[in-house]
Parts: C-alpha cells; structure tokens; sequence
C-alpha cells in the first residue's frame, strides 16, 4: 500500500475532514498544510494582506516538498496548491487524489469564509476554479457529489488497500473474511440502494432499514424471484446491511422450498452477527423477527465495506462485538478495551482483528448449538430489553443501540458483577441514555420466552456465562436513568 497519500481539490471540498478519517483508518500521521502554515507564520488571510499571494505560495512550496517526504503520512493541501509546477511533480509521486465536487456546491460552503479567494466574491471565486480544474484532472479523481466524509475516505481507503485473504471459516457455514476481492457469480444480486449510491455496484436496488422486513416485503422478493425465472438451482446474492441480508435470506429459503443464496454483508453489525448462523427472520404485527427460517449460505466479508457507515451505524457492529466478548471471549473483550481510541477512528488493521475473532467465536458457538436451542441464547445478551426497545419505539430507535441499553440494563440486573465494565465500554462509545419504559408488554412476545419467563444470560465473569430463566414480571418495574 502507498505510504504516502495527498488530497487536493479547491477549499470547501472536504479535504481536512476527509484527510483525518484517512489517516486514522490506516494509523498515518495526518499534516494540514494550511494548518502548519499558520502555525509557523499565523493567520494565512493576515499573510496575503501584508506578504502577497506569491510570497504565501513559495512558503507553502517548502511545506509541502518537506511533508512529501514523510513516510504513512496523508496530507490536504490548500486548493491552489496545484498552480505550481513543481508542487504538480511532488503529488505525482505521490498517491494524489483530487475531490471533485460541483463549483456551485463548493461556494455555498465557503461564501461565509474569511480566506482571501472568498472575498474577492463569487465569480472570482469560479473563475478560479476553471483554472485549476484541468490541473486537479490530472490526478486521481473521486467524486464526492452526493457522498459524506466517511463515504468518501472509504472508497479512497478500497482504492489504497491492496487484494488479500484475511481468513476463512468452513465450520457451520463457509465464510471468507478479505480486502477487494471479486466474489460476484451470483444469478441475481439485490443490493441496498445505500451501498449502491457509494459504490456503485451492479444489482438489483431495495431500500434497506427495518420495514424490508416484512410479509409484504417478503412477498415483493419473491415476485422478483419469480419475474427473473429463478429456480432453485439459481443462485442469489444479498449486498448490504442486517436487515437485507436478513429479508433476502428469509425470502430465498421461503421460495420453492429454498433457493441458493450468498450474503455480503456491508455493515459492522451484519459482519459479526446478522449474517453468521444462518437465521433469518421478518418482523410480524410489531413483534422483532417473530417469523424466520434458517440456512446455510456462505457469507462474503470485506471489512471495508464497514468504514463508509455514519458513527451510529459503525458502533451497532462494535455493541455486537463487544457483546460476544463478553459472554464468550474475554481476550476478544480486553482486544476491544485496549484499542478503544483506534475502533473510534475505526482503524482497519483493529477491524479486521475484531471481525475476525468476533465471527469465529460465532460460528464457534453455533456450531455448538446449530439449532438455537440452548447454548447459542448466550448470544442474546442484551437483546431481550433491546428487541423490546426497538418493539416499543416502532423501530425509531436503532437496533445497535437499543442492544447497548439492554447489555448495560441486564448486566446491572442480572451480571453486576460485570455490569461496571460494560457500562464504561458502551459508553465511552458516546452512547448515552435516559429511557424510562415499561417493556413487559414487548417481553411476552419475546420469542425465547418459557411460560412467564424468558432465558436470560448471566455472565459470571468476562467471557464466561450461562443461561437463566427469568420471571417477566422482573422487568415491569424496570426504571433506568443512565
């Protein structure tokens, strides 16, 4: 992989932000050269005022020849840098890649700004960018219309990262863990019209979230199915998040009695749980996954996939990693403490080693228990508050979150002696809570639920639990303000 990566495009196009999210994903040093500029001869609009464009470029010249030349460094450059020719031969020997982004867009972000090029107004402002455009397409390019930060720094990141196998399982159901493989054979692919948007992949599109699991959802995959002649020697390939990979599988193991199918999950929690253990189940009058089926198919992974998730999506994976560690790997838990900085910056080498683990341990644990009926409960911590949650709130809350709630709510109840440990882990994640429900409506639909008691695990210590039943009427009093 390039050791040496550069950003360019005209102010406004993201560079700083997109720069940060670079180097912490592959643990590089991060230089702004704007920033270093005014650190050694302060305000960049006081330098124009008093020394001239010309002077400001010279000095920027000799930052960026003396960070060039770092090693595991990204650098954003100001957007004139490129007006040099000697800067030009510096970012060619480099891995430069220019941000493109629609001119008109780029000004509304930056009208307000008090950098000389604003103030000289809005056409010169264009005029300028025209100049340089033809420079800047003399690199790479990525365009960032319509895509964030996280999306933008992981396509660059897939662009960097070189071909490899992580690993690969063939224990309960084959999964193969790697970096920018080609894994496509399939006779249909349905793709998350998300993931379609940042990567531009062929398939047919869906809308993901919550209401694709559905009857009626189900119902829709199935005309699909059957509109594209499908039989069940066909084979089919679900791209995207849980509840894709969930709503696909249930769909292909429902038609004609069970279809061939491949899941590629795309986020952090599809990774390490919604994809491994072939359940797949759909919601029903309310209830979560009240109605499913179970397969095998093989599951395809490539961590990368995960870094272009927003904040909130990207910690669903790790409540569920974290999850398994604590009622079944403690080496997996501590891994996750003592890298807690770099999982927020959601370095890759980290993510890779948590996926890793995290689905071995999975499958370890269904393998123990293919059929869901004893051991394998030890992976709902959590969950039986959490589905409650997301039951109660009409799946406005999101699933990762509602399962750090109810890890932190049934660690206090049931594992206290655990429960500090957890608590501090979640959330230093940024989650924080202030529910007051009562759940004991939502629990009586629980699915593992005995009579008037539901299975809980308890963990007697990190990495080590077993399975209770416990009353529902436990629950109707609950009141928590964390």
């Amino acid at each position: 992989m390039e050791g040496r990566i550069a950003l360019i495009g005209m102010m406004g196009c993201g560079k700083s932000e997109i720069g940060k999210r670079i180097a912490g994903i592959l643990g590089f040093e991060y230089v702004d050269l704007d920033e270093e500029f005014e650190k050694i001869h302060g305000s960049i609009e006081r330098y124009f005022e008093q020394k001239g464009e010309e002077k400001f470029r010279d000095l920027e010249s000799i930052l960026l020849e003396r960070y060039s030349k770092m090693d595991k460094v990204v650098i954003s450059t100001g957007g004139g840098v490129i007006e040099r020719p000697k800067n030009r031969e510096i970012l060619k020997t480099m891995r430069t890649f220019y941000l493109k982004a629609d001119p008109q867009v780029l000004w509304n972000r930056v009208e307000n700004s008090p950098r000389p090029l604003v103030k000289g107004g809005k056409d010169a402002f264009l005029s300028r960018f025209e100049k340089r455009k033809p420079l800047y397409e003399l690199y790479e390019t990525i365009d960032t219309d319509s895509l964030e930060a996280n999306h933008v720094s992981a396509k660059i990141v897939k662009r960097l990262v070189e071909s490899r196998q992580i690993d690969e399982f063939n224990l309960y159901q084959r999964v193969k863990i790697f970096h920018n493989m080609d894994v496509r054979g399939s006779d249909l692919c349905i793709v998350s019209k998300n993931v379609k948007k940042i990567w531009d992949m062929e398939g047919m599109e869906v809308d993901d979230g919550e209401k694709l699991k559905s009857i009626e959802s189900a119902q829709r995959l199935w005309n699909i199915f059957l509109e594209n002649g499908l039989s069940r020697s066909s084979k089919i390939m679900a791209i995207g998040g849980g509840t894709l990979t969930d709503a696909v599988g249930f769909a292909s193991t429902t038609y004609m009695r069970g279809m061939n199918f491949e899941l590629f999950p795309t986020t952090l929690l599809g990774m390490v749980d919604a994809s491994i253990g072939g359940k797949f189940a759909i919601n029903f009058n309310g209830v979560k996954n009240l109605v499913g089926t179970f397969g095998k198919p093989d599951v395809f992974i490539d961590p990368i996939y995960a870094l272009s998730l927003d904040d909130e999506r990207f910690k669903e994976g790790i409540v569920e990693s974290v999850k398994i560690g604590a009622v079944y790997d403690e080496k997996l838990f501590q891994y996750m403490e003592d890298n807690l900085e770099k999982i927020m910056t959601k370095n890759l080498h980290v993510i890779d080693e948590i996926v890793k683990i995290a689905v071995k341990d999975k499958l370890d644990v269904i393998l123990k228990d293919p059929e869901d009926k004893n051991l394998r409960h030890i992976l709902n911590f959590g969950h039986t508050i959490g589905h409650a949650m997301e039951s109660a709130s009409n799946n406005s809350i999101s699933h990762g979150r509602a399962v750090a709630i109810g890890m932190i709510i049934e660690s206090e109840k049931f594992s206290p002696q655990v429960h500090e440990r957890i608590k501090h882990f979640i959330t230093s994640l940024g989650f924080k809570f202030d529910k007051n429900e009562n759940f004991e409506r939502w629990i009586f639909s629980d699915k593992k639920k005995v009579g008037n008691a539901v299975v809980i695990p308890v963990i007697e210590k990190i990495g080590n639990s077993h399975l209770e039943k416990i009353g529902i009427e436990v629950f109707s009093d609950h009141r928590s303000d964390i």
